[in-house]
Order: C-alpha cells, then sequence, then structure tokens
C-alpha cells in the first residue's frame, strides 16, 4: 500500500468541537481526535498503523512457507507460489543444479498443460539460510534435491 497512512477530515462542527475526524488508510476505521495534543495522537496512530500492517504482511507471509525434505513436494509447493524452507546441503552446485531443473520442470509442467503465458517459469533459488536454525536437522538428514547430508535448512523461493 502505498500512499498517505492516515486522512484528517475537519469541518465547521469539528472546529466548534476542537475536534479533528482520523480515518486509517489501511483499514478505514474513523475515530474522533482532539486538537489539543493532534500531533502526538498522531504518532501513536502511526506506530499503531505500521505495527498493524507489519503483522498482517508477517501472517500472510508464515502462511506461504512450507516445509518440504523431498524434490516433489517442493515443486508442488513452489508451483503453488509458496516459499520452501528444506533441508540443504550448502553445495554451490547443489543451488546451480536446483535452479536449473526447477526451470526445467516448470516450463515442461507449462507446456503439458498447454499454458500460453509463462506464469510459474522463475528458477528457484535459496532466498536465504536462516540465523535461527533451532529446528534442529535429525543426523540422517538428507538434501531435499541432491540426497547428500543437509547441513543447514534453507528458504527457497522464486525471484518474479
Amino acid at each position: 500500500m502505498r500512499g498517505v497512512p492516515i486522512r484528517l477530515e475537519i469541518g465547521g462542527k469539528d472546529l466548534e468541537k476542537n475536534e479533528v475526524r482520523c480515518v486509517k488508510r489501511n483499514d478505514g476505521n474513523k475515530q474522533q481526535l482532539s486538537q489539543d495534543g493532534l500531533a502526538d495522537s498522531l504518532k501513536q496512530l502511526l506506530t499503531q498503523i505500521h505495527d498493524e500492517m507489519y503483522q498482517k504482511a508477517l501472517a500472510s507471509r508464515e502462511s506461504h512457507v512450507r516445509d518440504i525434505d523431498n524434490w516433489k513436494d517442493f515443486m508442488d509447493a513452489l508451483n503453488g507460489r509458496n516459499l520452501c524452507m528444506a533441508p540443504w546441503c550448502n553445495v554451490q552446485q547443489c543451488e546451480i543444479d536446483v535452479k536449473e531443473r526447477s526451470k526445467e520442470e516448470s516450463l515442461k509442467a507449462m507446456e503439458e498443460a498447454n499454458e500460453e503465458e509463462a506464469l510459474l517459469t522463475g528458477s528457484a533459488k535459496t532466498l536465504c539460510i536462516p540465523i535461527d536454525q533451532s529446528k534442529k536437522l535429525a543426523d540422517d538428514a538428507c538434501c531435499f534435491a541432491c540426497g547428500k547430508k543437509a547441513t543447514v535448512t534453507a528458504l527457497w523461493g522464486r525471484s518474479y
């Protein structure tokens, strides 16, 4: 969302009451604020709007992260426009292979579906290796892509 996060409306009756109508753009909620201390009220409201928008974005992202441990689930999640948290060997050549293989399989799927517009042809890549590796890998965990011993859990996705 772009633009001014708060709209202030001031009418004749508002001036008589020493009030201002305030409308939050992110959810449309309206409230009357006193003109006295308006600057402080708006600072608090901007902080509230920031927190609300951040929590909404975080929840949306979290709802699109899938834990996977094999290639089929990886491609299914990827084609569902999700991010994938996966055990990975952390080898550069494996990442290169994932990029090529995911692109080839996506193009093939598009051809089989007879879709003219290529919507899912982006190559997958590591987006990050989270610092918090609190979800401990099993001793026998294998890389979802190459089957070698996994050393980290990485977040994968497409860049469009």
